[in-house]
């Protein structure tokens, strides 16, 4: 008997070796009434609404006509689902994206998005080869940028932009000192010289001094282009900021990043378009445990029962995307109430004081976003530990599953 028990082991085994999916699957799948399987349900997801997202970049639209809208798919789509959150961009029009590194647009064009990518980061002599036959919009720095697409080798030409820095100090060709750079890009074989642009770094702040500082330097560099031979079809230098403040910066495109995921880059804008949250955090109570007064909870006891009382612990943490800040500081919302994070923020869980209220196992949790039950919203939860919305969302894990509603 024993060894047909090895020899079955060592069977299965073999199975697994050489299809390793398999693993996953029967990690994966419950049985249903009747012996069926099925696969199980994460525990803790971001729920994706596509029709939100939709229904802000259309709304993002309307307030810039004539301007096109480019939408911003860098970092995964703000941890949203890069690839989801295009295609369905792609159903409803939009045909132009930008994202901030090259190997993001190689993954969307290996996924099947024919549309032009926008890359924002410098490419290297390299990658360029392959961005021109990907047909990627390579961004120009300064000279050295046009002799590497010069010497790329390629046939076809390179759909360049130009980023000029006009105070945002990061990186591009500086506003003042791109007379012979100019030249040499209209003189160059190899680019076709598609766009210019620039980068608000105050537009989300009350005080508009210093973003129409930025205005002027780039309109004063448009204004000295206008004598040369070639001149580019594309000018843009709205971010989310400046599309809510700043309409004079709207030129022939704008570039939503944040705006576009339902939040505003600050607290500081106007509120001139009412965005609606795309994602929305969940997770459900895993167990709910009585525990007596002066009780510590959690990693360093930075939180002792006062009483008696009932704590809720959730399947959710570090690990995932929720930050350490939070500790004794967040919120969650169960059965339409908020109740309080308690103790450390551990890597895979985090503790809620429920009190004696009737909360049991299998409850859902929304630790941001929206839902029959209520809303809370992601600036509320990044104000409180002194960051931006951008930071939480592009901070979930990918160990926390996007779901997708709105035909993803």
């Amino acid at each position: 008997m024993k060894d047909q028990f090895k020899k079955l082991k060592f069977k299965r085994l073999d199975a697994y070796r050489d299809n390793p999916l398999e693993i996953q699957a029967h990690k994966h799948q419950k049985k249903e009434p009747g012996g069926a399987e099925k696969s199980m349900e994460p525990k803790t997801y971001a729920e994706i609404d596509l029709n939100n997202l939709v229904s802000n970049v259309h709304a993002i639209q309307r307030n810039v006509l004539p301007a096109k809208v480019i939408p911003v798919v860098k970092a995964d789509a703000y941890g949203h689902g890069a690839l989801p959150v295009t295609k369905r961009l792609v159903k409803e029009g939009f045909n132009f994206f930008a994202v901030a590194q090259f190997q993001e647009a190689l993954e969307l064009r290996e996924s099947g998005l024919t549309q032009p990518i926008l890359i924002f980061e410098r490419l290297f002599p390299d990658e360029i080869k392959q961005a021109i036959q990907a047909g990627f919009r390579i961004t120009l720095f300064g000279e050295e940028d046009i002799r590497w697409v010069e010497g790329a080798g390629q046939e076809r030409p390179a759909h360049v932009h130009v980023n000029l820095d006009t105070g945002m100090g990061r990186v591009g060709l500086l506003w003042n000192q791109e007379t012979d750079f100019f030249n040499a890009l209209v003189h160059s074989r190899h680019c076709h010289w598609e766009g210019i642009y620039s980068h608000f770094s105050t537009a989300d702040e009350r005080d508009k001094t210093f973003a129409d500082i930025q205005l002027s330097r780039f309109r004063e560099t448009l204004s000295r282009l206008r004598r040369l031979d070639k001149k580019p079809a594309m000018i843009h230098m709205a971010n989310s900021g400046a599309i809510l403040d700043i309409p004079e910066s709207y030129f022939d495109a704008v570039r939503p990043g944040i705006l576009m995921y339902g939040h505003y880059p600050s607290s500081e804008t106007s509120r001139s378009i009412k965005p609606r949250q795309v994602m929305t955090l969940k997770t459900v109570v895993a167990h709910v445990r009585a525990i007596p007064a002066a009780y510590p909870i959690s990693y360093g006891r930075r939180w002792v029962t006062q009483k008696a009382t009932r704590i809720a612990v959730l399947p959710i943490g570090y690990a995932d995307g929720l930050s350490r800040q939070l500790t004794n500081q967040g919120e969650v919302l169960i059965q339409g109430k908020r109740y309080p994070m308690v103790g450390t923020v551990t890597m895979d869980h985090i503790m809620i004081n429920v009190n004696d209220d009737p909360i049991n196992p299998g409850d859902e949790v929304i630790i941001w976003g929206n839902s029959q039950q209520g809303t809370i919203q992601l600036a509320e939860v990044a104000k409180k530990i002194g960051t931006i919305p951008y930071e939480l969302t592009c901070g979930v894990s990918k160990r926390v599953k996007r779901i997708y509603k709105g035909d993803a």
